[in-house]
């Protein structure tokens, strides 16, 4: 009998223990690593929003994602647009936009003067906010600080920016506009951004989310970064499609999208940071930025809510070139060697634009660690060159998605 009673003491010790294993997915943990960063909240200059007025030129930062700090003329015909970052030490990402037109019609030399970088975005011009040009002719000064163009500017505005402006109104149109669709739910606000904007999240599926595999995307983490959002875009109209793929992958699958996780950095027209000062791409092991502890709250909390688990994770970000950082053969996901099956499908597709990948490992506190150390999922950081052509980006982010689903549905 004491034999029979010890035995099912210790079953019951090994049940109780498998079964805190087997929850501990739905525990938010907290994470170490060799590179740590500091996301204590820290002071930002904001930049003064205003008309300025020089000669008979004009130059505004008025609206949600600009950029412009100080407006001076050097001389007759030459004006300076100054751009500074809202904190430093930062990631040398020089975001600048703005509007400028002219009491009458004239041709100026506009200078773009960076403080604390170089220059890193092809200056874009704009008439109406939608179409833009890339302003292919332009000189650098001696230590690529400054650059400078000749620029026609008459009575109507134009807007010049490093990248077409994509501020978090024009994000929850877009998502209002998908929420029309088929497979996808209304926008939720699931918390608010230092400044206090909402942080969105819709979900792409079918039926109940209880027993189906999650996939999750993000974007925006960097406000700049503007090309990933575009390439996130065309990825999740293509998984909004109704067609037997899609009618297929939702049987078991569910997408969560969080497509803009620094609406405070966007709309502040930030290089880098959130109102806090703080890059949220390496707050993914203390949560100590409202955005970021809200989005993991999230997704382990609605995880336990429906017993589901993602097994991938997909953050879409620009750099100089488009790569994808994976990870390497050392570890094993529960989805074993996707990324890497995964990419190759995506060149397999668009060849000859393929893509360079990178095997990253686990030194930093980024969304792609914080994957694979809390549910052991596969991840990637879908990076897109800052200069891609338009119809590259949606080449590829369309062969993504499609070559996504038709591989898990396999795994």
């Amino acid at each position: 009998m004491k034999n029979l009673q010890t035995h099912i003491f210790f079953l019951l010790i090994i049940t109780l223990l498998l079964q805190a294993c087997g929850s501990d997915k739905y525990v938010r943990r907290e994470f170490t690593y060799t590179k740590t960063v500091d996301t204590h909240s820290k002071k930002i200059d904001f930049q003064t929003k205003k008309l300025y007025k020089v000669g008979h030129i004009f130059a505004d930062n008025r609206f949600d994602g600009a950029r412009l700090n100080d407006f001076t003329q050097i001389n007759d015909s030459t004006y300076q647009v100054l751009i500074t970052p809202e904190n430093t030490p930062i990631n040398p990402s020089p975001w600048y936009a703005f509007k400028i037109w002219s009491e009458r019609p004239d041709t100026i030399y506009l200078q773009l003067k960076y403080k604390h970088a170089k220059h890193r975005y092809f200056p874009k011009v704009s008439q109406n906010r939608k179409d833009w040009q890339k302003i292919k002719s332009f000189t650098y000064n001696n230590d690529s600080t400054a650059i400078s163009f000749k620029l026609p500017v008459k009575k109507e505005a134009q807007w010049i920016a490093g990248q077409p402006i994509i501020n978090s109104t024009d994000t929850k149109i877009w998502l209002d506009s998908l929420a029309s669709n088929l497979w996808v739910s209304q926008p939720k606000v699931i918390g608010k951004s230092a400044k206090g904007r909402p942080l969105y999240m819709l979900k792409i599926g079918a039926g109940d989310t209880k027993n189906k595999k999650i996939v999750v995307l993000l974007s925006r983490q960097h406000p700049p970064e503007v090309t990933g959002f575009m390439a996130l875009k065309y990825f999740v109209n293509e998984l909004a499609q109704n067609d037997t793929l899609t009618r297929a992958f939702y049987q078991k699958y569910e997408v969560w999208l969080f497509p803009l996780l620094n609406p405070d950095g966007v709309d502040l027209g930030h290089w880098r940071h959130n109102a806090a000062g703080i890059d949220l791409n390496r707050d993914w092991a203390n949560y100590r930025q409202p955005e970021i502890d809200a989005v993991t709250n999230f997704i382990v909390s609605e995880s336990k809510k429906h017993h589901v688990k993602p097994v991938l994770g997909v953050d879409f970000h620009s750099t100089f070139k488009d790569v994808y950082y994976i990870f390497d053969d050392s570890f094993h996901s529960v989805l074993p060697g996707f990324c890497e099956v995964w990419t190759a499908g995506i060149d397999r597709t668009v060849a000859p634009f393929k893509t360079r990948k990178s095997p990253y490992g686990m030194a930093q506190p980024i969304s792609k660690n914080w994957f694979y150390k809390q549910f052991k999922a596969e991840a990637m950081t879908y990076e897109v060159g800052d200069e891609t052509p338009v119809n590259i980006i949606k080449l590829k982010a369309k062969a993504a998605a499609v070559t996504m689903m038709d591989l898990l549905l396999r795994y």
